[in-house]
């Protein structure tokens, strides 16, 4: 049986929006080192036009990518994982991820 890649996509909104930049490129690229993500990509809003379907409410969103929903498991115990959760998660109000079979 072929393994199930998988996207997860990971949608941050801060308690202070000054603290972007420094949650962007200290704390998100932790995630992107964990054993079994296969690509990693991070990023802010962009500037599209405001339209009803578009959310440009967040501050940071990263992207990961796995080659199995095994590994997507492994990682939610990743040593690196569970240190960017302890050092910073005291800097977002609210997180929201979407799992996405691919």
């Amino acid at each position: 049986m072929a393994k199930q890649k998988m996207i997860h996509q990971v949608y941050f909104w801060l308690h202070d929006v000054a603290n972007t930049k420094e949650f962007l490129t200290e704390a998100v690229p932790m995630l992107g080192r964990c054993k079994t993500v296969g690509k990693f990509i991070a990023g802010t809003p962009a500037a599209t036009a405001d339209r009803d379907v578009v959310d440009h409410s967040f501050q940071v969103s990263c992207t990961l990518f796995f080659d199995s929903l095994e590994d997507q498991d492994i990682y939610q115990s990743d040593p690196l994982h569970l240190e960017f959760i302890e050092k910073y998660s005291s800097m977002w109000k609210k997180v929201q991820v979407y799992d996405i079979a691919i």
